[in-house]
């Protein structure tokens, strides 16, 4: 179980407090849970405090009771932005992991990377945004974890290689691992998770379960319009003031 209690990382913006400014949540093991919002809601300032990446003014972050430091082998954080050191090939991050992270799979990492059409002799410098993404979802699902925070992991991926990314990390999850997952693309997402956590302006404004969601007849971006107050009609306005 994940529990995040009064979880506070802020930084000063224009004059204001921009960041996450106090949440709190639980997530029971084996939950699939989207991390939602607009651009600078708070999501991947949670994800990296809640991995320890980035220091918290205040709260608390506790994998089964522990704090992440003491949890790091059964932890795999992800990122669209990339973690590699492009001046490797695809096989050399590979062996530089299993040195470093000692719950990476090598023969795991192995499949993910002939799935994605990718060599081991591949140089990452040289590689499309697009392939570069691959590498990094190889990399961050090779780790046999437990937990998988993965933020913006699709940035950049094309809506085929979304597709087949969710299809195969449906297919190789063996239904005890929690999943936090923060991601623009909601409708490749919707039927994946199980319950959303949706931000607005650094703070938690809704936590629905999904199966509850569609039986009242909503669509996640509808429901995460209506939480985070986006007006539809508003470029109405600005083109009258245009005109």
């Amino acid at each position: 179980m994940i529990e995040v209690r009064d979880l506070k990382k802020s930084y000063k913006k224009h004059g204001r407090e921009v960041g996450l400014l106090g949440v709190s949540f639980t997530v029971p093991k084996g939950q699939i849970v989207g991390v939602l919002g607009e651009n600078g809601a708070g999501k991947t300032t949670l994800l990296r405090t809640m991995t320890g990446l980035l220091p918290k003014q205040s709260g608390t972050v506790l994998y089964d009771g522990e704090p992440p430091e003491h949890q790091y082998r059964r932890i795999s954080y992800l990122t669209g932005e990339g973690s590699y050191y492009p001046c490797l090939t695809v096989g050399e991050y590979g062996a530089f992991l299993t040195d470093l992270h000692p719950a990476f799979d090598p023969a795991r990492y192995a499949e993910f990377l002939r799935f994605f059409s990718l060599g081991p002799d591949d140089k990452i410098s040289e590689l499309s945004t697009g392939q570069k993404a691959r590498v990094e979802l190889a990399a961050g699902f090779a780790k046999r974890a437990d937990y998988y925070l993965m933020d913006e992991p699709f940035l950049g991926k094309d809506a085929f290689t979304r597709k087949d990314f969710i299809k195969l990390m449906s297919g190789t999850l063996h239904g005890e691992e929690t999943i936090l997952l923060s991601t623009h693309y909601l409708d490749d997402v919707e039927h994946f998770l199980d319950r959303a956590l949706i931000f607005h302006e650094g703070k938690l404004v809704n936590d629905c379960m999904m199966d509850a969601l569609h039986d009242s007849g909503g669509t996640l971006l509808t429901h995460m319009a209506a939480c985070c107050g986006w007006n539809p009609d508003h470029y109405l306005t600005f083109r009258e003031e245009q005109l």
